[in-house]
């Protein structure tokens, strides 16, 4: 588990236990020896900063669980526009690709490929699979089926840098 998931369980834990018991100890600390009353002014003035502590807690937990964790696994595809096609990309691959080729230019190819609904895994390596998925989209667009991601293929996947 990572820092932000035990650092919202300690901020859950505080909020919900350690706070209104500290709220409890002060309020009847105080009102030994006071006016009537003293104890529930207390807790009173010192519970609306436990509900503060509370209402960070249930954020922070809701954060947790609802938000988009940028760590998601690369084999998530990218959204596609309104036609089909895979929206732009601000990652374009530098030169063409061909089988046996590797890294972050081969998964951004990839998951393009995905993203337009073709069999690819997304792992970094330009092999047989690739290379097939390829060519599925090369007959797709009606361009030259070999393979290869050229200039041609790649600004028809939107990822052609210049």
């Amino acid at each position: 588990m990572d820092l932000l998931f035990w650092l919202t369980i300690a901020v859950a834990v505080y909020a919900f236990v350690f706070r209104p018991a500290h709220t409890r100890r002060v309020a009847n600390k105080a009102a030994d020896g006071a006016a009537p009353g003293a104890r529930n002014k207390v807790k009173g003035y010192l519970g609306r900063g436990d509900l503060v502590w509370q209402l960070v807690a249930v954020l922070a937990i809701f954060w947790m669980f609802f938000s988009d964790d940028p760590r998601a696994p690369a084999n998530e595809t990218a959204p596609a526009t309104e036609n089909g096609e895979a929206a732009a990309t601000t990652e374009g691959i530098s030169g063409p690709l061909n089988v046996g080729d590797e890294g972050a230019d081969v998964i951004a190819l990839q998951e393009r490929l995905a993203a337009q609904g073709l069999p690819v895994t997304v792992d970094g390596v330009y092999g047989q699979d690739t290379a097939d998925a390829v060519m599925a989209f090369q007959e797709q667009e009606q361009l030259t089926v070999d393979g290869v991601v050229g200039s041609e293929t790649a600004e028809a996947l939107g990822i052609w840098s210049d």
